[in-house]
Formats: C-alpha cells, sequence, structure tokens
C-alpha cells in the first residue's frame, strides 16, 4: 500500500527473507509437519521526475513442506513445495493542484506447479486518488482487484483518511485498510496496520543506538494457491497463521539492513475450497503450535 500514500520518490531495493518452523505434530494424523519459506523481491523505477514516477516490482516465494498430512475431504496430499511469483508496475503523477493518482498491475502464479496452465495464474489491479487537506492530511480512494485474494475475484473500492498532526503520529483510518505509526520519545515507537480480512501486523520498537532496532510484535498472516490438481476449477487452497515475535534489526552503512528474529507460530491450519471462511470448513488440516527463527536482508541503492 505504499503507492496510495503517495510515495513519489521510488528507490532500488531488494529484500531476502527466509523462516524455519520446526517439525511439529499435525492434529487428528499420524505425521509432523516442517516448513522452510523463502522471500525474494524487489523494486526498480524505471522512471521518474518531479511529477511521475513508473517502478517495476517482483518477488518470488517458496516453501518446502516435509509432511505426510492429507486433506480429509478429498484425501489429496498437502503439497510439499508451493511457490508465488509475481511481476508488476506501478505508476504514480503528481498533478498540479497538489493531487496524486496513480494505479499498478501485476501479473504472477500461486501453486505448487506456477505457470503450469493460464488456470494457474492470478491477476491483480489498483488505482488511488490521494486528495490533500491541508498541509499534512489528505483523503484516499482506492480500488483493488485480485483474481486469488481472499474474497475472490471481488473488486474492493476503499476510502480512507491520511492524519499526520505531526512527526511523531501518522494513522491511516478508512476501508480496507488502516494504519497507525506513533513515536512517543526518541527511543520508542508502535506500528499497526490492518488490511481486509485477516492481515494485522503489530509492533513495538525500542531504539538504543540509532544502528540498532530491538522490537516485539504480533502478525496475522494468510495466503492462498491455486494447485494444479485441485477438484474445482474455482477451489483455492488457503494457509492460515497467527505469529508472536521478538528480534533485532540492524542499520548497517549503505542503506542495508539485517534483522534476525524468532518466536511462537500457532493458531496454524490449511484448507481447501472455494470462498474464504475462518474456519476453513471440513476440509481441513490443522498444525500444532510450534516455535521459529527468521532472518532478513534489506538493500536499498
Amino acid at each position: 500500500m505504499g503507492g496510495f500514500g503517495g510515495n513519489m520518490h521510488p528507490v532500488d531495493s531488494v529484500r531476502y527473507a527466509t523462516i524455519w518452523m520446526p517439525a511439529v505434530p499435525v492434529q487428528g494424523q499420524a505425521t509432523d509437519f516442517e516448513m522452510i519459506r523463502q522471500d525474494l523481491s524487489f523494486t526498480h523505477p524505471l522512471w521518474k521526475d518531479s511529477l511521475n514516477a513508473l517502478s517495476l516490482t517482483g518477488g518470488v516465494r517458496n516453501e518446502l513442506i516435509e509432511t505426510d498430512a492429507i486433506l480429509p475431504g478429498t484425501s489429496q496430499d498437502v503439497p510439499t513445495e508451493l511457490w508465488g511469483v509475481n511481476l508488476g508496475l506501478r505508476y504514480n503523477r503528481q498533478l498540479d493542484d497538489g493531487w496524486i493518482t496513480g494505479g499498478g498491475v501485476s501479473i504472477g502464479s500461486a501453486s505448487d506447479h506456477p505457470f503450469a496452465t493460464i488456470h494457474e495464474m492470478n491477476i491483480g489491479m489498483n488505482a488511488m486518488l490521494r486528495i490533500p487537506q491541508g498541509e499534512h492530511n489528505a483523503w484516499l480512494f482506492t480500488l483493488m482487484f485480485s483474481t486469488n485474494g481472499q474474497l475472490g475475484d471481488i473488486p474492493i473500492p476503499g476510502v480512507a483518511y491520511f492524519y499526520a498532526p505531526s512527526d511523531a503520529f501518522q494513522a491511516t483510518i478508512g476501508f480496507p485498510f488502516a494504519t497507525l505509526k506513533y513515536q512517543p520519545s526518541e527511543n520508542w515507537r508502535f506500528e499497526l496496520s490492518y488490511a481486509l480480512i485477516t492481515s494485522v501486523h503489530a509492533r513495538a520498537i525500542y531504539q538504543p543506538v540509532k544502528w540498532l532496532d530491538c522490537y516485539a510484535g504480533f502478525d496475522w498472516l494468510n495466503e492462498s494457491y491455486l494447485l494444479v490438481d485441485r477438484p474445482e476449477e474455482k477451489d483455492r487452497f488457503f494457509y492460515y497463521e497467527k505469529r508472536l515475535s521478538a528480534g533485532l534489526k540492524f542499520k548497517l552503512p549503505e542503506h542495508v539492513t539485517l534483522d534476525f528474529s524468532a518466536g511462537y507460530a500457532f493458531d496454524r491450519y490449511y484448507f481447501e475450497g472455494t470462498t474464504f471462511t475462518l474456519t476453513g470448513g471440513t476440509d481441513r488440516v490443522d498444525v500444532d503450535a510450534g516455535p521459529f527463527v527468521a532472518a532478513q536482508l534489506q538493500a536499498r541503492f
């Protein structure tokens, strides 16, 4: 959602992250579940001036899963490998009256066999209009569409108000997303964000020195895939997870950050179905809670 805030100065950036979740039991099945996830993403400005910005974005996610679990409703094996690949373009333009308009389009595939056929591909589009209100505040109007979102291929309109009375406090309040950033002192800051329906990120950060952040946080995550051997073409393979974590983020020279964290993942489950549901229905695989360790490297140029 960075473009919705009116970012007219994109920069080259690349990020690599990995997480290891050791083996834990699968509830109701005589097997364990272990996963290693890797993410690589980038942003590259193709063209920009004082009023325009065009960027290329992309990413690859891979999950290696060690398990003999099956989906109880269909007796399908839980995939041992999942991929998410995407490539997109983002354009923003600042108008003469200070308004900012923009949009983006992406194409990709989230599947156990990405791009196997056209039916395992997904398209995403979004558009936004930012109307300034005074020196710091703004109204945000958005429209988002994805063929692989939680609500399926339903366009989601949005409206929100960006409120920034000072450098220490910024909030975006609206639908279908909201954010909050608060820095009560030089050493402490707090972040909170929400996006429809089950994407939550909360973090408390303490900065004892300029080059180090110590943090603790909570995340509620979700993913969805189009498996090649799904029973129905509209079926999607969903994953949900909640996570408590604590970590250290080192700010290295040349705009490089290195992040190490560990924590506890819980309320983890997979299910296959045509529509979003918090319960997962009957075709659901529950994975026991357990620890994890993670690392992330990010560079901006």
